[in-house]
């Protein structure tokens, strides 16, 4: 064992002697370097790589979004209904990013349209690095011009930031034809008695076109106490409903103006029942021209899925031309007369200081037009109306009593009238989807 112990001690002493050669020492240093640097730079790699794998990953997912937002009109929900913020958060429409830069730096920007079969809807931006936005005068006729077609806005909505520097607009304009394709918007800005003319050209994609949803021609009528009041059509798209229709044909119209009769419509009030619920009005229109007396209603979109469809006449005001005479006497009380189905009490009839007074009742929405007093053969035209006093009854309705003051006074009396307009309930429907 001793001798075991020794021959170790031996071997130690041997190797502890032993001295490693530089060229040695140099080489194993170069390779634990080459390993320590290819170690660094692996580890560069791969952080690259996961960089790039995690990019590539998040364009893959949201490469779609990203899209879909440069396809977004932003900044005009105050202007947009319902309706429209749902399209355009759905990437509906055409973006059109072009402007127009007058003289004075106000800048016009067409950004964006959206189009359908009832109409062109534009989207713009106004802005004043001056901050006085709000006394921008772009006069109200910008149109748009095609091929062959004038489009004229038909209304328009805008909202102003709080700097006071710029406006964004929607504004209303027909459908351009279907061949249209470039398109130039028109405007002028007016500064004092100058003009400056200003234009966007732009093309129609019409790809991006949404066309309609419901297009009916309907072909019916609802009766009114002057004749029928007739739907012709309506037309449902993504953005708006249309429905077209008429009060007068310009035979009727034109036989009325010969017999000096006729009414003309002070209003109308024409409600859409989608599914039992009232669909939102938007605009509505009469004109006389030569198709007669017309009517268009805009409503917004009707609900996706579509189980009962209604329109319904809830009112209808009108000023009507009558020759109606009544004899008046002083003593008479509570007379009461009809003139085309309203009825008109004469409550009291007397004269004071060289006039003549006549205090008559009729239901608040009725008013007498065009009214004179015969007094002894002499024609007296209607001097003044004193305010009256209304009435609620137990029904609901409200009566309004006021007094007709005639100058000159007399004992034969006659009371004429050549005009009345008033307000009828009707509350009447048609069904146009069941």
């Amino acid at each position: 064992m001793n001798k075991i112990e020794e021959i170790l001690k031996g071997k130690k002493l041997q190797i502890e002697g032993l001295e490693v050669p530089n060229e040695l020492e140099e080489r194993l240093r170069g390779t634990l370097d080459k390993v320590e640097i290819k170690r660094k730079n692996k580890s560069k790699l791969i952080v690259k790589i996961a960089s790039l794998i995690i990019a590539v990953l998040l364009i893959g997912y949201n490469g779609d979004t990203l899209a879909f937002y440069g396809k977004k009109l932003i900044g005009f929900d105050e202007v947009m209904t319902d309706t429209l913020k749902d399209l355009n958060d759905m990437g509906k429409g055409q973006i059109i990013d072009k402007s127009y830069t007058f003289k004075n730096g106000v800048k016009v920007t067409l950004d964006g349209i959206m189009l359908d079969d009832n109409q062109l809807l534009m989207f713009y931006t106004i802005k004043d690095p001056k901050g006085n936005v709000d006394k921008i005068d772009i006069e109200h006729n910008p149109y748009i011009k095609g091929l062959v077609g004038t489009y004229h806005m038909g209304n328009g909505e805008g909202r102003r930031n709080e700097e006071n520097t710029e406006i964004r607009w929607k504004a209303q304009y027909d459908t351009p034809y279907f061949f249209e394709k470039t398109l130039d918007w028109r405007f002028t800005l007016a500064e004092g008695n100058e003009r400056e003319n200003g234009e966007i050209k732009f093309v129609l994609d019409r790809n991006k076109a949404m066309g309609s949803s419901l297009k009916k021609t309907l072909n019916k009528s609802i009766k009114i106490d002057q004749g029928e009041i007739d739907f012709h059509s309506i037309v449902a798209s993504p953005t708006t409903t249309y429905i077209n229709g008429e009060i007068q044909s310009l035979f009727e119209l034109a036989k009325d103006e010969l017999l000096g009769e006729g009414f003309r419509p002070a209003e109308l009030d024409i409600r859409l029942i989608a599914n039992g619920e009232e669909v939102q009005m938007q605009s509505a229109g009469m004109s006389t021209d030569m198709k007669g007396i017309t009517f268009n209603n805009n409503f917004d979109a009707l609900p996706k899925e579509l189980k009962t469809l209604q329109i319904k006449l809830v009112s209808f005001g009108s000023n009507s031309r009558v020759n109606e005479k009544m004899e008046l006497s002083k003593d008479q009380k509570d007379k009461v007369v009809q003139i085309l189905g309203q009825n008109v009490k004469i409550n009291d009839v007397y004269d004071k200081d060289g006039k003549t007074y006549v205090t008559i009742t009729t239901e608040e929405d009725v008013v007498l037009s065009e009214v004179y007093i015969i007094i002894d053969e002499k024609r007296v035209q209607l001097k003044e109306t004193s305010q009256g006093n209304r009435d609620k009854k137990t029904d609901g309705t409200i009566s309004y009593t006021r007094t007709l003051c005639f100058e000159g006074s007399g004992d034969k009396l006659t009371l004429e009238v050549k005009g009345i307009k008033y307000n009828k309930i009707y509350n009447k429907a048609i069904d146009i989807y069941k």
